[in-house]
């Protein structure tokens, strides 16, 4: 009797301690998660040189937005991601404070990057770096002095010089002002380019190069325009307007009279291109997860001297990656590229090797009309992005470095349509296989370094050693 008494006694208690609990604990937490905030502040620090305007266009909520609880923070995962895509700054942190029980604030916490740079260039010449180490003969760099701006103004435009010479001669100088989300922004290029030795035409699906001594083979005079216009974040719209003058010495004529348009000297032309790009990936640099699509509709090659009419050419690009397990990631790319002719002159050349390529091709040129390719990889993440601090450097802009490493698989798939190839040139109209492994260091400033070891199913194999590769 006493034991039922005690047990009534009991469950008496519990009652009015569950009928006193307030209405956001016990089963209406589930109902106030699904509610929402109201965003009452952003406070921003860290950002000495870059405006806050220039932050804030970033965050995908504003001051005042109604925001889901369940949403908080994914929306500052978010915001965290889109900061870092900038290239503006090495760390981002964020916290998320709730000041009541409707309402939510950001604190965004930066460590900028350094953004002015002057130093001497001494750089290899080539398609990619393994080519480099196949052809160099000593000849094969440039040297000079480069001079750049990232975040002029606090608003991460652009402006850099670049003065060069060797393998090429080359004054460049160029402004661009990016489009912030729902903002357009433009920017323009003007440069100079000479050579004493190029490339003029490919056998065996390698370039041939030819050298002059004491006089230039090829000069090239461009001025490029730009009008960007950015929306919803993810959504990019560019339209690029190219004018350039292109002049051959009589050498390079006769020893390919399609290295221009019309066997001529001289060809000056017009490009205009409209570029439309969603990237919604979690790095533009180095992604694991999210996707990409990208579609470009060009005019180039257009003459305003000697009648060539140019091409136009179409382009499609997606990719995808995703985490398999908590450590192993899966990425996938597909390129389209096709051009309305059959064949155009050599400098206008299309197709595989130059500004795409497979792995294990690192050697080769595949000249054609219109292309496509696949790329697949595997990663295993040997050690996570990890921080460090270098306590004997001074400058706190490279005293903070991160780092990360990740074993590869990959195998890629291409094919090259060329209605006119030449019988030394086997690689077109073929299908194309590379396959192997290596490895990706990805640090601080957007560089990667990748180590791999490539076959393709032409029997060819090797080391190959890339910077800056992406998916």
């Amino acid at each position: 009797m006493g034991w039922k008494c005690a047990d009534i006694y009991f469950g008496l208690i519990i009652a009015i301690f569950l009928y006193s609990i307030p209405a956001s604990a016990g089963i209406e937490v589930q109902s106030s998660y699904d509610e929402y905030r109201q965003v009452s502040s952003i406070y921003i620090s860290g950002n000495h040189s870059t405006r806050e305007i220039t932050i804030l266009t970033e965050l995908p909520f504003e001051t005042g937005n109604l925001i889901k609880e369940k949403d908080i923070l994914a929306l500052a995962r978010r915001a965290e991601q889109n900061l870092l895509n900038t290239s503006l700054f090495n760390f981002v942190e964020i916290d998320v404070i709730y000041p009541d029980r409707r309402t939510v604030s950001f604190h965004i916490d930066v460590e900028e990057r350094w953004y002015i740079w002057a130093f001497p260039v001494f750089e290899q010449e080539g398609r990619n770096f393994s080519d480099f180490l196949r052809i160099n003969d000593g000849s094969h760099f440039n040297y000079g002095v480069y001079l750049k701006h990232d975040n002029f103004r606090g608003r991460n435009e652009t402006l850099k010089l670049r003065m060069v010479t060797g393998y090429r001669s080359q004054v460049l100088f160029e402004f661009k002002k990016p489009g912030f989300n729902q903002q357009s922004g433009w920017g323009f290029s003007a440069g100079w380019l000479s050579y004493d030795q190029t490339a003029y035409n490919t056998m065996y699906d390698k370039q041939v190069f030819i050298k002059t001594s004491g006089s230039r083979l090829l000069r090239q005079s461009t001025f490029e325009f730009n009008y960007f216009y950015r929306h919803q974040l993810d959504h990019h719209h560019q339209i690029t307007v190219t004018y350039e003058n292109l002049n051959a010495a009589d050498t390079l004529r006769k020893i390919n009279p399609d290295f221009l348009p019309s066997n001529s000297n001289n060809n000056q032309s017009i490009d205009a291109e409209y570029k439309y790009k969603y990237d919604r990936r979690d790095s533009k640099i180095y992604p694991l997860r999210g996707n990409k699509y990208q579609f470009s509709f060009a005019r180039r090659g257009f003459s305003v001297d000697n009648g060539y009419e140019g091409f136009f050419q179409t382009t499609a690009t997606a990719s995808f990656q995703y985490p398999l397990t908590n450590r192993i990631f899966a990425g996938s790319k597909t390129h389209l590229s096709a051009i309305d002719k059959d064949q155009v002159p050599y400098v206008f050349r299309t197709g595989l090797g130059y500004r795409e390529y497979l792995n294990g091709f690192e050697y080769r040129v595949i000249d054609g009309a219109s292309y496509g390719y696949v790329q697949n990889r595997l990663l295993y993440e040997i050690i996570p992005r990890t921080e460090r601090n270098i306590n004997w450097i001074p400058v706190s802009q490279f005293s903070r470095v991160h780092y990360a490493l990740y074993f590869r698989l990959h195998f890629d798939a291409g094919y090259v349509l060329n209605d006119r190839a030449i019988s030394y040139n086997q690689m077109a109209n073929s299908l194309l296989m590379g396959y192997g492994f290596g490895f990706d260091m990805v640090t601080f400033y957007d560089k990667i370094l990748s180590l791999n070891y490539s076959f393709n199913n032409f029997g060819e194999h090797g080391i190959f050693v890339h910077f800056n590769l992406s998916m």
